[in-house]
């Protein structure tokens, strides 16, 4: 199943009247790409705006007032460099928007094309401010190219398209970006439509233009790969807790949990108004370290048990043994949660976790660990903590009938185990497993909302 993207009335009317106040207080912007059918129809998921360098600041709190007005509860900003990604909710109906906001064209800290130069070379289309074709086109062209280093059949027909029209302009464009050398090579290929020749040498094209930005302005191209870098390091070396999304979904077996992570991983997409991959996930740990019986096995030493279907299959192991397996699997938590969040975190993903270290509380014959609780508390308490802890909750004769892997009094031991969890404090939430997957997605979407977004 893949997300749903729909672009209504509500979109439409929040596009419109944020437009309508940008241009009556005389804001410069314009709209990149995509324009034909708005408001009322987008061919895309989002709507890109540029805006003047600097004035992010002063125009964010128009675009959320715009979301007030049509009923929104919540909102969400990620920012990569100069681009500015705001994304608005409804809780209430699921509703979401997204609309990016950059301040000019910028790669890793070099500006490629000045904003005034573009801003320029705007027209109108309805009440919006658009580029014009030819500068429509380089702009498409070096931002696939240096940006993505790709460049998709509908980009390449499109560029195709407008070269035929304005070739002139287009190499005039270029000349100036790339230098005399690169842009000649690049028209040359324009002119024969060979798309994939560009793109192949698109590291050599991205080299031109930087070098050309640096020649234009060295000083502003240092402080911008400055800014760049270090917001990158902030996120990815610091990885502060609120750059952190880890999500736990912890239940007995025969619950659901499975069915509800595909539900859940469709429904953030579509409010994050993003594919699946926003969300990755991970089955009960990192697996920096494997499974000690695979360790055992490559040795030579024993015979890796790979019977899953009964969990509670193996004798437990002594107290010396289930020590050194304990301390083995947490330091996996211990090294490997923080590099999973600082990958996760440099592309703004949410980190889901089937199955958590808490499973060490709750069945630690699973894992063959002989252990008292106190001391298996204690090493839950010493890694990373999840932002939200979802405890997929039903009665135990209604769990068993789903799946009998386990023994309905195991079932409710577990139960009784994992609403323990509600001492972990506000993280923990409990849902109704008594629901259909829908709904109970529905249900953890508002929570993630709450936790990961900011109201209005």
């Amino acid at each position: 199943m893949e997300p749903v993207y729909k672009w209504e009335s509500r979109h439409a009317n929040i596009l419109s009247k944020f437009v309508e106040t940008l241009n009556n207080e005389q804001k410069k912007y314009f709209i990149l790409r995509n324009f034909e059918g708005l408001p009322e129809l987008n061919n895309s998921k989002d709507v890109d705006i540029i805006i003047a360098p600097g004035s992010y600041k002063s125009i964010l709190p128009i675009l959320l007032e715009c979301f007030r007005v049509y009923g929104l509860t919540h909102y969400y900003t990620m920012d990569y460099e100069r681009a500015h990604c705001v994304y608005g909710f409804d809780s209430q109906t699921s509703f979401s928007i997204h609309i990016d906001l950059i301040e000019g064209y910028a790669n890793k800290g070099y500006e490629i094309l000045d904003f005034n130069s573009l801003y320029s070379n705007t027209k109108k289309y309805k009440s919006f401010n658009v580029l014009c074709e030819h500068y429509d086109a380089v702009l498409l062209l070096l931002y696939k190219i240096i940006g993505c280093k790709e460049l998709k059949e509908k980009y390449c027909t499109k560029i195709d398209y407008i070269y035929k029209r304005h070739g002139n302009e287009v190499n005039e464009i270029l000349r100036s970006i790339l230098g005399h050398n690169c842009a000649a090579w690049v028209i040359d290929k324009l002119k024969i439509s060979d798309f994939k020749e560009i793109v192949f040498h698109s590291r050599d094209i991205a080299h031109a233009a930087k070098q050309k930005a640096f020649m234009n302005n060295p000083f502003k191209t240092i402080l911008g790969w400055w800014n760049f870098y270090s917001e990158k390091a902030y996120n990815m070396i610091l990885c502060p807790k609120s750059v952190q999304k880890m999500i736990v979904v912890e239940a007995p077996d025969g619950t659901g949990k499975t069915t509800f992570i595909e539900k859940l991983v469709i429904k953030i997409a579509e409010i994050f108004v993003s594919d699946i991959s926003k969300s990755r996930i991970y089955h009960f740990r990192p697996l920096l370290l494997p499974n000690l019986g695979a360790v055992g096995e490559k040795a030579g030493v024993m015979k890796q048990d790979t019977n899953f279907t009964q969990p509670h299959r193996a004798k437990q192991a002594n107290r010396v043994s289930s020590f050194i397996r304990m301390t083995y699997y947490w330091l996996d938590y211990v090294i490997g949660v923080p590099l999973i969040l600082r990958k996760s975190a440099q592309f703004d993903k949410i980190t889901i976790f089937d199955r958590y270290i808490y499973d060490f509380l709750v069945d630690p014959r699973r894992s063959r660990i002989n252990l008292p609780y106190w001391l298996r508390r204690l090493f839950t308490r010493l890694v990373v903590q999840p932002r939200i802890v979802f405890v997929l909750d039903a009665p135990a004769e209604v769990i068993y009938k789903r799946k009998q892997e386990l023994t309905p009094e195991e079932i409710s031991r577990q139960l009784k185990e994992f609403r323990k969890l509600s001492l972990l404090g506000n993280r923990y939430c409990r849902l109704d497993a008594t629901k259909s997957p829908e709904e109970i997605a529905n249900d953890a979407i508002k929570i993630i909302l709450d936790n990961f977004t900011k109201k209005l």
